[in-house]
């Protein structure tokens, strides 16, 4: 069947974000599609606002990917201006360049679906360019204060005293988990104990290679995630669970020996608590896996998967700074 391909840039837009979306479908099903239809309606819209771009440079076709590529750098480059001078936070700058290395992903599949003899667009280096560039002269954030994370973490579990407690933070920070999949839920009519079974012995961390304790946990919506730990804790783990029967505590107890451990170490802010841990885990695991060479996409997507997420967007308020 011959190919159509429409006139309109925008046109052009929806058509290759249709070849990935993939609502409702496995992740192995489909790896890169697009499931989530907050990821679809944030993409699309970068995408159609590049696309303005390249209309008022005369240019009329999206699969020209060397016009796209060249577009492209001098779009981030403005758009990296105007942020600079309206001191906007890097955040916002990072969300455009993961969408448009969707828009790169959807022009490449929409390639190959249609076996069109047209070379692949590759822009992954120049938007890592302008990722590493805007960490430089972007501020972390537009807000005084929008990071739940804690400044020292490691000092922060040394000063919990309970040893159980101390345990469930080391857990939470080293893997991505939250409270509950800990054993710690706020809902106290719901229980949800580490044991043994949650033990997946040691393996290899799928980023650094290195060896880790791996623990599988149910936490929001009953997903099961599997999280990396050190080899220490999980040791640790596995005694306390062999000694005890289960790892668990109550919510309020733990919040409150990890707020008072924020007081004494002068790490104190309203709404930390436990999920600031979290956000520690989901901060450092993003920039380990940019240091083991993965894009900001990839680095975001596993970064979702091992903070039970999923969906780019969600992990974005836990990386941001």
């Amino acid at each position: 069947m011959k190919h159509r391909w429409p006139r309109s840039l925008h046109s052009q837009v929806e058509a290759i974000f249709h070849s990935i979306r993939s609502f409702r479908e496995a992740k192995t099903d489909n790896a890169s599609g697009l499931r989530s239809f907050g990821s679809w309606k944030t993409y699309k819209y970068e995408a159609h606002r590049f696309a303005a771009f390249m209309i008022g440079n005369g240019q009329t076709s999206i699969l020209d990917v060397a016009s796209v590529h060249d577009n492209m750098a001098v779009h981030l480059e403005k758009l990296l201006v105007h942020y600079a001078e309206k001191k906007r936070s890097r955040q916002t700058m990072e969300t455009i360049l993961s969408a448009l290395g969707k828009f790169e992903y959807a022009i490449n599949r929409y390639i190959e679906i249609h076996a069109l003899d047209i070379p692949r667009l590759n822009t992954e280096q120049l938007r890592m360019e302008f990722y590493a560039i805007s960490r430089k002269l972007l501020r972390k954030s537009s807000k005084l204060f929008d990071n739940r994370a804690y400044p020292d973490p490691v000092r922060l579990i040394a000063a919990i005293n309970n040893g159980t407690f101390q345990l469930q933070a080391s857990i939470q920070y080293e893997g991505g988990l939250r409270a509950e999949g800990v054993g710690a839920p706020a809902n106290r009519r719901m229980k949800n104990p580490l044991t043994l079974e949650g033990l997946c012995g040691i393996g290899n961390d799928p980023v650094t290679g290195n060896q880790v304790g791996i623990v599988s946990s149910k936490e929001k919506g009953g997903k099961i995630t599997e999280h990396y730990i050190s080899t220490q804790t999980y040791q640790r783990l596995l005694g306390y669970i062999m000694n005890h029967g289960t790892l668990e505590s109550d919510y309020n107890s733990y919040v409150e020996a990890i707020n008072q451990a924020a007081q004494k170490t002068g790490q104190y802010a309203r709404g930390r608590g436990s999920h600031g841990l979290k956000h520690n885990f989901a901060q450092e695991r993003y920039l380990e896996c940019i240091n083991y060479g993965m894009s900001h996409e990839q680095a975001l997507q596993q970064t979702s998967l091992e903070t039970s997420h999923f969906r780019l967007r969600e992990t974005l308020t836990y990386t941001r700074g």
